[in-house]
């Protein structure tokens, strides 16, 4: 997937035997101009390739996770439960 600045889907490619089937997520979020955002609360009946779509857009924030703050806070609040 590409991403502009701001999370903006501006493109993505897929390969593989059941790209026709994975390709209809990413066309809608780039028809609408979806943020990367939108992507990562979609809910899809599980287990599905359709998911994949929906991990990618989560991987997208995987990074921000390994900031040493974001993981202070993250392990303060698993204190509280």
């Amino acid at each position: 997937m590409v991403t502009d600045g701001k999370g903006k889907i501006v493109g993505a490619t897929i390969v593989g035997a059941a790209a026709g089937e994975l390709v209809t997520t990413w066309t809608l979020a780039i028809g609408r101009g979806l943020n990367i955002r939108a992507l990562t609360g979609m809910i899809v009946p599980y287990p599905t390739l359709a998911e994949i779509g929906k991990r990618a857009a989560v991987t997208y924030f995987l990074p921000s996770l390994t900031n040493p703050w974001v993981r202070r806070i993250i392990a303060l609040l698993r204190r509280f439960g």
